[in-house]
Order: C-alpha cells, then sequence, then structure tokens
C-alpha cells in the first residue's frame, strides 16, 4: 500500500464531504436543520453533467450546475420560511423528488437511463503545481488535484474567518441565536435564511460538480450518502468549519482505504461500513476519553480523602 497515494485519494474523497459540509453549516447557523443536503449534492451532481451535455462546454456547465442546484436550494428555503414547512418534512420530500426526477430526465435529456457517462474531455482535469513538488510528503499529496479541490481546502479558513470575524458572521450568527432579538437589532432574519441557503446550494453545487465532472458521468444516487456524512460531520465537529475539514478528511480517508483493501479482496460489505465505524469512534473518543478522566480523578479524589483520614487516625493515637 502506498501511503501517499492513499493521502492523494484521501483528500480527493474528501472533498464532496466537504463543501456539502461547508454548504450545511450556513444553514444550521441560521438555525434550519437541513436534512436534504443529499437531494442538493445530487442535483449538483445531474445538473452539471446535464448542462455541460447540452452546452458542451465544462466551465459553463459546472457554472451552471451550480446555479440550478442554489436555485433548487432556494426553492426548499421558500417552502421553509414562507409557507413555514417543516423543515425536516421537507428536507425528506426534496430527497424522494431529487431521486424520482434525476431518474426521470435521465431518458428525455440523454436518451438513456440509469447512467450517462460523458466524453473524457468534458472531465475535471488534476492541476500540477510546480511549488507543491518541492515540498516533500505534502506535495505528492495535494498536488495534481482539480481546482474544485482546492477550493475546498481553502473554504473552512474563509468561512471561520467570515462568520467570527466580519459583519456578516455576526448577522448570521445572531438569526441563528435568536430571531428575536436578531429582528429588534435591525437584523431581518428572512433575508439572512434565504442568504444561509442560498449558501448552502452554491457548496452543494461544487460538490456535485467535483463528483460527476471529476469521473465525467452522472449514476443514479451517486452520491451515495454524502449528504448525510456531511450532516454528521456538522453534528460531530458543532458546526466548526476548521475541525469540519480533519472530520471530513477522516471520511476521505476511510474511503481511500476500502478502495485499496477492495482491490485485496476484502468483503466489500465489511468495506462500506468503514467510515461510519470511524466516524462512530471519533464521535465516542472524547466523550470516552472524559470518563476516564473524570474516573480518575474521582479514584484519586478517593485515595487523598482515605490518605487524610488515615492520618488523622494515626495523629489521634499519637496523641
Amino acid at each position: 500500500m502506498n501511503i501517499l497515494q492513499v493521502m492523494h485519494s484521501m483528500v480527493r474523497l474528501a472533498t464532496p464531504i466537504l463543501l456539502i459540509a461547508m454548504g450545511g453549516l450556513f444553514s444550521l447557523k441560521v438555525n434550519i436543520f437541513n436534512l436534504g443536503l443529499e437531494a442538493f449534492a445530487l442535483m449538483g451532481c445531474f445538473s452539471a453533467v446535464a448542462a455541460t451535455y447540452i452546452t458542451k462546454d465544462l466551465l459553463v456547465g459546472c457554472i451552471l450546475g451550480i446555479v440550478f442546484t442554489t436555485i433548487y436550494a432556494l426553492i426548499y428555503a421558500f417552502f421553509v420560511i414562507e409557507l413555514k414547512v417543516n423543515p425536516v418534512i421537507c428536507a425528506i420530500a426534496f430527497i424522494t423528488l431529487t431521486s424520482g426526477l434525476t431518474r426521470f430526465l435521465m431518458k428525455p435529456i440523454f436518451g438513456t437511463s440509469g447512467k450517462i457517462i460523458l466524453e473524457s474531455r468534458f472531465s475535471l482535469r488534476p492541476i500540477s503545481i510546480g511549488l507543491l513538488n518541492k515540498i516533500p510528503i505534502i506535495g505528492p499529496i495535494l498536488n495534481n488535484q482539480t481546482l474544485i479541490v482546492y477550493i475546498a481546502l481553502i473554504s473552512p479558513i474563509i468561512i471561520y474567518f467570515l462568520l467570527f470575524k466580519t459583519k456578516f458572521g455576526l448577522f448570521v450568527r445572531a438569526v441563528g441565536q435568536n430571531e428575536e432579538a436578531a429582528s429588534a437589532a435591525g437584523i431581518k432574519p428572512r433575508i439572512w435564511k434565504y442568504i444561509g441557503l442560498a449558501l448552502t446550494g452554491i457548496f452543494c453545487g461544487l460538490a456535485g460538480a467535483q463528483l460527476s465532472m471529476s469521473m465525467n458521468l452522472f449514476n443514479v444516487e451517486m452520491t451515495a450518502g454524502r449528504g448525510f456524512t456531511a450532516l454528521a460531520v456538522l453534528i460531530m465537529t458543532k458546526s466548526n468549519p476548521i475541525i469540519a475539514l480533519f472530520a471530513s478528511l477522516l471520511f476521505g480517508l476511510a474511503d481511500a482505504i476500502s478502495n485499496v483493501l477492495s482491490t485485496e479482496g476484502f468483503p466489500p460489505q465489511f468495506l462500506g461500513m468503514l467510515p461510519y465505524v470511524l466516524a462512530l469512534i471519533a464521535v465516542i473518543s472524547p466523550t470516552m476519553a472524559k470518563l476516564i478522566s473524570e474516573r480518575r480523578k474521582r479514584r484519586l479524589g478517593l485515595i487523598n480523602l482515605i490518605s487524610d483520614k488515615e492520618g488523622m487516625i494515626k495523629k489521634q493515637s499519637t496523641e
């Protein structure tokens, strides 16, 4: 097993999860629990491939894919914000709708069903950065990735700065924490919720473009639960964009290892569980460490208490 090659694949495989998580983060920050990330990412995949197929231009196809996904997210926002539909119920409806809609549109657009493979000239090309070649270990891992991968890697830093160092982030967090107080301060929660869900659509569209156009194909249900994985990342990291980057890389590493082990004859059922087992370990580890630390402190406190009592008894006996 080539470790550097596995780490290189880890970054590529983590990118869709990371981008979806960054989009979902904005939904959570405006106090909308958006279970529909899977639907938006799938729509991003389909619309990027469909737009590229129709326009015969990769760049235009990716841009249109992001635009269509953003519009799709804003339709969800309309139902949730204006019509007051429960966000979770609405998200489940969108997931079902997107699955059926993409299946239905395959035939009239591509003339086929189930799967469409575009010409190789339409695939996202890896970019070779000469400076990275001079950096040992990190260079081979980060070099020769697509442009969207590099956008994904820097997005957590930019989002962290926007959320915690700018007025934009203050308004977003204010709406998410207390709508009434934000409204009293002159902030319009309704507008900022639309902005949050629009950003969700943009990042999910980027994720869909990376996932589909890096392989220049669309396959039914090709997101394969990445939207739910991204939601798990957000819950694990308490919506911290920097920590979410590392959590996404953890899932990417699990996928990369699974791909390598699948060529060694390991059962695919076991390998499919690996990312979620690692996620479960990552979630449990802090709690277990805290419990062990508390038990150790209680034990030490008990030992000290016993020692103090023994010392008092000895002192009384000598007196």
